[in-house]
């Protein structure tokens, strides 16, 4: 009897993000899951939508793809990512 071979996809190399790619400028920050209470990083917003959204006081979502769950990032990471982003504001 013969086995007969199967050749797996070898995954490449992964290049950068596109410039057009919404994670191209994105502004990394994290955010502990209320679920499964560990820190996850958030991409996704642009550093110029993260500081609108602070400036606005707009809602800032966070998401863990482990729990696959969404929430409002807490006042105190919210205090921190303005902190961060108090350069730009002053800009």
């Amino acid at each position: 009897m013969t086995a007969k071979i199967i050749r797996l996809a070898i995954a490449g190399w992964a290049p950068w993000p596109k410039r057009d790619s919404l994670f191209f400028d994105s502004a990394p920050f994290m955010s502990m899951c209320p679920t499964c209470s560990e820190p996850r990083i958030q991409l996704g917003y642009s550093p110029g939508g993260l500081l609108r959204r602070i400036n606005g006081d707009r809602p800032i979502e966070a998401c863990c793809v482990i729990c696959n769950q969404f929430w409002p990032i807490t006042a105190q990471e919210r205090l921190r990512l303005a902190k961060e982003f108090e350069h730009l504001r002053l800009s």
